[in-house]
């Protein structure tokens, strides 16, 4: 009698090699660039794993706010520009790797 062998579930293959570990700055990260492309691309090479697990990324810009705040406008803004795509897991890993600072180009003093 033929014995039925189990094939291994299909396994997508990933599309590229994992970044290397760095730090982004993006300077008008408040601003709506950052909000309707960057961030959701960034995102989106997390939930495909493609994002280094060393990451962080630094946004800069004139409106004074902590880094939870951050956090909490870019969320807002990913989930109108993204909907439903959020998966909380991945975000509150993703998420906390932003840090904020409030700053002017003109202001020689920072």
């Amino acid at each position: 009698m033929a014995q039925l062998v189990e094939k291994p579930a299909a396994v997508a293959p990933r599309v590229g090699k994992q970044g290397d570990p760095c730090v982004m700055v993006i300077f008008g990260a408040a601003g709506d660039l950052t909000a309707r492309m960057l961030i959701p691309a960034l995102y989106n090479l997390a939930r495909a794993d493609l994002l280094s697990k060393v990451f962080a990324m630094l946004g800069v810009a004139r409106a004074p706010m902590s880094d939870e705040d951050f956090r909490k406008r870019v969320y807002e803004d990913v989930k109108q520009y993204c909907g439903d795509c959020i998966d909380d897991a991945i975000w509150e890993n993703f998420s906390r790797r932003f840090y904020y600072f409030a700053g002017d180009f003109k202001d020689d003093n920072l």
